[in-house]
């Protein structure tokens, strides 16, 4: 009998990724099936920005929807998996992160991810650069940063991202509120245990003090653009799916 090799087509849906949040507004589909459509094909708007690892030069791209927060951005956190972990992991380090990383390995994603676990993570020992205000932050892994979405690294702030925020309560990381309610007071405004992730005013971010944070979205965006990193953009206006 003769065998014939099947014959498959593959689609990059990305491609059409638009096309098909559009087509959902004029199905007469449930709300409730159209919004789990919207969130399997993961659109978000923001930008991508780079890091510099302080030692090894190395850039380190995060994917973020609320580039307006960079200054607010006080650690860094990396996938285990992450292909620059053993590249930028310190000599004292390396131990804890190596035993850290085949612990997470037996896990799914899953419990990775679950918003109600305890958050856990080790530091590597290395720190990068934050691209808008010099600062040296820490890089740490954690394993509800995924490989598989995004760039497999976040840059974390903690006082507008509760799950960020109880890591860095965690771990006595810093915590800057870089947003703040349009009828706040930026010299009394604190973060509690709570993240604050409403809208209203930029405080200390220098140049984007006092502008609404979409104001600021556009500002930083073009910034990052015309920054550069060697011969590279520092970052640039990115649409990333899920």
């Amino acid at each position: 009998v003769e065998r014939r090799p099947l014959r498959q087509w593959m689609l990059r849906i990305t491609a059409f990724a638009d096309r098909l949040i559009e087509g959902l507004e004029g199905l007469d589909w449930p709300e409730g099936i159209k919004l789990l459509q919207r969130n399997w094909i993961g659109r978000s708007e923001g930008a991508s920005v780079k890091f510099q690892e302080e030692k090894t030069g190395t850039a380190i791209e995060v994917f973020t929807t609320r580039p307006d927060t960079l200054f607010g951005a006080t650690y860094m956190i990396l996938s285990p998996e992450h292909p620059l972990v053993p590249e930028i992991t310190t000599a004292d380090q390396k131990e804890a992160v190596e035993k850290y990383r085949v612990a997470v390995a037996s896990k799914s994603d899953l419990d990775r991810t679950e918003l109600n676990k305890e958050k856990s993570g080790v530091f590597t020992g290395a720190h990068a650069i934050n691209p808008v205000n010099g600062e040296r932050i820490p890089i740490w892994i954690a394993d509800y940063v995924l490989t598989g979405y995004g760039t497999g690294a976040i840059m974390a702030v903690p006082a507008h991202d509760q799950r960020d925020l109880d890591f860095a309560r965690k771990y006595d990381l810093a915590v800057v509120p870089v947003v703040m309610p349009a009828d706040g007071d930026a010299s009394t405004f604190e973060i509690g245990d709570t993240a604050f992730d409403g809208d209203g005013v930029m405080i200390n971010s220098r140049f984007l003090d006092g502008l609404a944070p979409a104001a600021a979205f556009d500002k930083i965006a073009d910034l990052l653009a015309e920054m550069s990193l060697g011969n590279a953009p520092q970052g640039e206006r990115k649409v990333n799916f899920r």
